[in-house]
């Protein structure tokens, strides 16, 4: 339960801290003591994480109740136990648990050959016996097939626990770990004796928490991330003992902790690197593109005093050697030492980002300077000034990953651009996106803004900025993901168009601190684009609902691998299944071509419609119909007159609609419909004032056109321009009613061709 409830946040830190630097008594009594986190001392020592609220209610709300964004995580699919129907089962009817659903509870994840979450429940005082709401509670989660035990801890724990003093009800999937926790409890250990969980419970102070002890990242990572990923939360090992992260809050639109880490002091935990330099505020975002999939970012008010804290860090991770020949091999090959660049350029904050250019993934450098005018010159060779607009030859490869960390390592460093003076180093067919202008035209930063979540990623001083946006790059964000969360993320993409989530280490009140957020979000952009991105067009792969004439049922029409046409029965019994060439084209229609009640399924593929009956009989001649050029999608079939002469919308290879009969040719009237943008999918048909117009989408905008095609009707530009994903609805006998760029709704008058 705990896996699916965190796992995009731990996804996010683990990877993004990774990546930084993958190369790389009295405490605990007053813990115990509080009433607050008493429950600790039944927890074992083996927990890999461990989840804490002030009341079970709480608990609830944050993992299964629709009103917190986590739910959306928290998928019996993703849950690798029996306990989300069970939870969900308790907050269908919370009242019947009486005063147990405001008492404290604990749910600890535990690696037992695979990650098993353990909830206890504080059950009221020892000796007073089971209250009838424990006891439905018991009885719940033993028919939801769990281990669930009453124990009254005076008769375990020893003379100076207090929680000696109250009874506990524990669940869990495991048998093993009920009894684990009764075994620990009664040897008097427990979670609080790992390095640094005390400590950093009592810096955070705060009622609802998750812990993270360094100790368990490895056992952790086993069930969160797939094999290719499992050593990315390593760093948490490195960084600190322990982390305890406050929960701040958990509505349907966001997500957030604020975290505080515990260290010894010993030179070996990363955190000590951050506490011996100066933060800064990240602007990375003004010159990264909105379509940016995910980024890290360190933002340095003294990069020579940032790399001398991290060569002495690398001393403890015995890599400094590996430093010093890395930096001689730097110098030897350019001429110029690595730390005398660094300084020469004065370098206020480096970047990692990565973005899609089409259907690639482009990784990027991207270095603050505050200085790249002429004068500055390695190797003979200066940096032009940012008037310049080219992509350059880069000299210094390998010289920001040496300096700042294995972050900013990125397979092609060969060119490099300035943006607004910045440096930004990546493949040629990465830096055209800058040089294009399309990287800088709508930037992070305005995006963010759009969405309002800015304060994700602005505003305070940090050591350290991260980004993901688990709605661009899917693909990525499964790949890194053991399968069983993907249903999950899914699940928490559902009637939304942005869900970024940041990670930022800070320079907090009380020293360094981590906070994390996550948002569920619709962005309305306040500016439209001027460049054309998206341009793939979605081809369905079926299978397609089609009626069969002779039973009456809606029936599948699908194609399979090896290009056979089949149908079948919804219930996924096969009908017939006949061979075909080549692949059809994303639609399947039934027509009554001979107008005698008996349907056949329109499709088309190549160049040609094809028609075949409900018995997988090929109707022929006329069919194939040869339309002349290629098609891309369609056919969509109307009946505008309604006595089955049709006609049919194909979307062609060559960006344009054409309408047709299902003879192959084009009414009198018919004017073909194209555009500059790349059209997106067929057009929607609508009826205003008794007339029919065509709603056409393409990557930028939605245009819309008269019956018989032409010129689009709507011709805007800039913020008035009508939104792709833009709702049209009728507004009198002219006009309808669009959301346009700037984010405003309006009134759209249709005018005749």
């Amino acid at each position: 339960m705990c896996v699916t409830a965190i796992a995009v946040f731990l996804a996010v830190v683990s990877v993004a801290l990774f990546f930084l630097y993958s190369d790389t008594g009295e405490t605990r009594d007053s813990v115990a003591e509080s009433r607050e986190y008493m429950l600790f001392s039944a927890v074992p020592s083996d927990a890999v994480s461990v989840l804490r609220f002030s009341d079970f209610s709480s608990m609830l709300d944050c993992m299964v109740s629709e009103k917190s964004a986590i739910h959306y995580f928290v998928t019996d699919k993703a849950e690798p136990g029996k306990l989300v129907p069970f939870l969900e089962k308790i907050s269908e009817s919370p009242s019947l648990y009486g005063s147990l659903m405001h008492a404290p509870a604990v749910m600890s994840v535990h690696n037992i050959g695979d990650l098993t979450p353990l909830l206890i429940l504080d059950a009221g005082k020892s000796q007073d016996g089971m209250t009838a709401g424990v006891d439905s509670l018991n009885s719940i989660a033993l028919r939801c097939g769990l281990t669930a035990q009453y124990a009254d801890a005076s008769s375990i724990a020893s003379a100076d626990n207090p929680l000696r003093k109250r009874a506990l009800l524990l669940i869990s999937p495991s048998d093993i770990l009920v009894q684990s926790s009764l075994r620990h409890l009664k040897s008097d250990i427990s979670v609080l004796d790992v390095p640094g969980f005390p400590e950093s419970v009592s810096m955070a102070d705060a009622r609802d928490l998750l812990v993270i002890p360094s100790s368990g990242t490895d056992k952790f990572a086993g069930g969160l991330f797939s094999r290719a990923y499992r050593s990315y939360p390593a760093f948490f090992r490195k960084y600190a003992d322990c982390t305890a992260f406050a929960i701040r809050n958990f509505t349907s639109d966001s997500f957030s902790m604020t975290g505080k880490s515990f260290s010894d002091g010993s030179p070996d935990d990363f955190m000590n690197v951050f506490s011996l330099v100066e933060p800064s505020v990240s602007e990375v975002a003004s010159v990264l593109p909105s379509y940016t999939l995910y980024a890290g970012t360190l933002p340095v008010a003294d990069a020579a005093a940032y790399c001398m804290a991290y060569s002495q860090f690398s001393e403890t991770q015995s890599l400094s050697k590996t430093l010093e020949s890395e930096f001689a091999a730097l110098k030897k090959r350019t001429g110029t030492d690595p730390a005398d660049w660094a300084a020469a350029l004065d370098v206020k904050e480096v970047a990692k980002a990565a973005y899609k250019v089409g259907g690639t993934v482009e990784t990027v450098l991207l270095v603050k300077a505050g200085r790249t005018d002429g004068g500055l010159a390695f190797k003979g060779k200066a940096f032009p000034g940012a008037e310049d607009g080219k992509i350059h030859d880069f000299d210094w490869r390998g010289y920001v990953p040496a300096l700042f960390g294995s972050l900013f390592s990125v397979q092609d460093e060969s060119h490099y651009i300035l943006a607004d003076g910045w440096i930004v180093i990546g493949s040629v067919n990465a830096l055209s996106e800058y040089s294009s202008g399309r990287a800088t035209e709508y930037s992070l930063a305005d995006y963010v803004a759009d969405a309002s979540v800015a304060e994700g990623m602005a505003g305070k001083r940090s050591y350290f900025l991260s980004y993901h946006s688990l709605m661009e790059d899917t693909a990525f964000t499964e790949q890194m993901l053991a399968k069983n969360l993907h249903p999950a993320l899914e699940a928490s993409s559902e009637g939304i168009s942005y869900q970024p989530v940041f990670l930022t280490v800070d320079d907090g009140k009380s020293g360094i601190e981590m906070n994390f957020r996550l948002y569920r979000t619709v962005v309305t952009k306040s500016k439209a684009p001027t460049f054309e991105r998206d341009t793939s067009v979605n081809i369905p792969k079926g299978p397609f609902r089609v009626k069969n004439s002779g039973t009456g049922r809606m029936n599948l029409f699908y194609q399979q691998d090896n290009l056979y046409l089949c149908l079948q029965e919804e219930n996924g019994k096969g009908i017939w299944g006949v061979p075909f060439d080549a692949p059809i084209c994303g639609c399947a229609r039934t027509v009554d071509y001979y107008a005698n009640g008996k349907l056949q399924i329109l499709f088309a593929s190549g160049t040609k419609l094809h028609l075949i009956d409900r018995l997988g009989r090929f109707v022929n001649p006329p069919f194939p119909v040869d339309l002349g050029k290629e098609i891309l999608l369609g056919p969509d079939v109307y009946d505008f007159s309604g006595n089955r002469k049709y006609n049919v919308m194909v979307l062609h290879t060559d960006n344009t609609i054409e309408m047709y009969n299902l003879q192959g040719r084009r009414p009198a009237e018919w004017k073909t419909i194209t555009s500059s943008e790349t059209i997106k999918g067929l057009p929607e048909r609508i009826r205003v004032g008794g007339r029919s117009y065509w709603i056409v989408r393409t990557s930028i905008q939605t245009l819309i056109f008269g019956f018989y095609g032409g010129d689009p009707l709507t011709v805007f530009s800039g913020d008035r321009m009508i939104r792709p994903d833009s709702e049209v609805k009728p507004a009198g006998d002219n006009a309808v009613e669009v959301v346009c760029y700037d984010g405003k709704r309006h009134t759209v008058k249709l005018r005749d061709n």
